[in-house]
């Protein structure tokens, strides 16, 4: 019979196929490529997702970005945001647990993973329109932006979406900040997943239910945790325990990844990856309820101005903390709560008789308040 001409569903290229077997690929290098690309594709969420119209409109406004990065802090709901909007058409790249960011590519792309992998990258991706999402970079940053700049250079076809705590800082970079949820999106999402841990459940008055939303930042990770509490406590009595927050949510999903599992856990993954000066920073403004400005910040951390300055751009940038305008920065509860607790750690763990300024420093007393 004759042949006609097909497309391979991999690469794109034109082959000619027989009329009595279609072959979706052009080569067997093709078929095995597709395969392993299919591998690292998300997951279909298996729960409902919840609110964020407003986001995901906008997403699609500016869909025509080549490098977008979804910013935001530790549970904000980046990723879930991110799978949503792209669905099956993005290949998947998780991060977090990468050492090698090309490598990680290579493998969720299908491609052999030989040297120099940036060339072989571009081959693979330079005829062909990629959307290609790289979750969690914020342990990698550095790595990501140091590959992306040639990867786009060489591939035009290529569009990036980014999901991490702090901006690649990559030409062409587009940020979208990921705020928490809106109330009424907040309550929504805790009763629907109250609801799952127990069919039937009643969660009583909305009042209540604001509340505990609200005192939880309306951060998605830290209302799904105390949904898990609603089979044990009423809703106001999880109100009344929030003070010992991180204690009490840390009974996440077993199959999530392990800074997922619980609250502390999740603002950690952030707090692990300051430097030095960053992390007496971050311990010492969270004596603070509310907000504060940039005077009693240099009074509570015991640095120059300049420098307390530096750092709080810092905490900033990497969704530690949030600039209000005039002046004031402010902090999410659990935020400041997870301060705290590192704060208390290291001014249990002073030496007696040691020097009065590293005390001051570490402690920042009340009293500078």
């Amino acid at each position: 019979m004759a042949d006609q001409v097909g497309t391979c569903a991999f690469c794109g290229t034109s082959t000619a196929t027989s009329r009595r077997r279609h072959a979706r690929y052009c080569s067997n290098a093709c078929r095995q490529r597709a395969y392993r690309q299919r591998v690292h594709e998300p997951v279909t969420a298996l729960d409902s997702f919840v609110g964020r119209d407003a986001e995901l409109a906008r997403l699609g406004g500016i869909a025509a970005t080549r490098v977008l990065t979804l910013v935001g802090p530790a549970g904000v709901g980046k990723s879930r945001l991110v799978k949503e909007f792209a669905g099956s058409r993005a290949t998947w790249v998780e991060l977090a647990p990468a050492h090698d960011v090309a490598r990680a590519c290579a493998v969720a792309l299908g491609e052999p993973v030989g040297e120099p992998v940036l060339s072989t990258l571009v081959h693979a991706l330079a005829g062909r329109e990629t959307l290609l999402v790289l979750d969690n970079c914020e342990r990698v940053a550095a790595e990501c932006a140091a590959l992306l700049e040639p990867l786009l250079l060489g591939c035009p076809g290529l569009t990036v979406i980014a999901t991490s705590r702090e901006p690649l800082r990559v030409p062409g970079e587009v940020l979208f900040a990921v705020q928490p949820l809106s109330i009424t999106d907040a309550v929504e999402l805790f009763a629907d997943r109250a609801r799952a841990n127990q069919v039937g459940l009643r969660l009583g008055d909305r009042d209540a239910l604001a509340a505990l939303c609200a005192r939880l930042d309306r951060l998605p990770l830290a209302i799904e945790l105390a949904a898990r509490l609603v089979t044990l406590l009423p809703v106001r009595e999880v109100l009344a325990r929030l003070d010992d927050r991180l204690e009490l949510l840390n009974r996440g999903n077993r199959t999530a990844a392990e800074r997922h599992r619980s609250l502390r856990a999740a603002i950690g993954w952030s707090y692990d990856r300051l430097s030095a000066d960053e992390q007496h920073v971050f311990r010492c403004i969270s004596q603070r309820p509310g907000g504060f400005g940039l005077d009693v910040a240099v009074q509570a951390c015991d640095l120059p101005s300049d420098r307390v300055l530096v750092l709080l751009s810092a905490l900033v940038a990497k969704s530690l903390l949030t600039f209000s305008g005039a002046g004031r920065f402010e902090q999410f509860e659990s935020v400041r709560l997870f301060g705290r607790e590192r704060l208390a750690e290291q001014f249990a763990g002073e030496a007696p008789g040691a020097d009065s300024k590293v005390v001051r420093r570490g402690s920042a007393p009340a009293a500078n308040h």
